[in-house]
């Protein structure tokens, strides 16, 4: 899915200047799945990458929304 996020959190409106998120599901052999996310050329940002990648890096970011959703996976189960 296109990432059309600036730096200060608003709508890019351009493609070109907006990254990429992939999300994979792969089952494994436990019969658990394991959930990879990727989020790629954020070079398109320009001078916001830096201040992205660290949002995305930071521990609210998409390590800890991935962690809610195991969570939420964990309270069903």
């Amino acid at each position: 899915m296109a990432w059309q996020i600036t730096g200060q959190w608003q709508f890019e409106p351009d493609l070109a200047k907006s990254s990429e998120v992939a999300v994979r599901f792969t089952r494994e052999a436990d019969g658990a799945t394991r959930v990879d996310l990727e989020h790629r050329y954020l070079h398109r940002h320009g001078a916001d990458a830096n201040a992205i990648r660290t949002a995305v890096d930071a521990p609210n970011g998409w390590g800890g929304l991935l962690d809610l959703f195991a969570a939420r996976v964990q309270q069903t189960t």
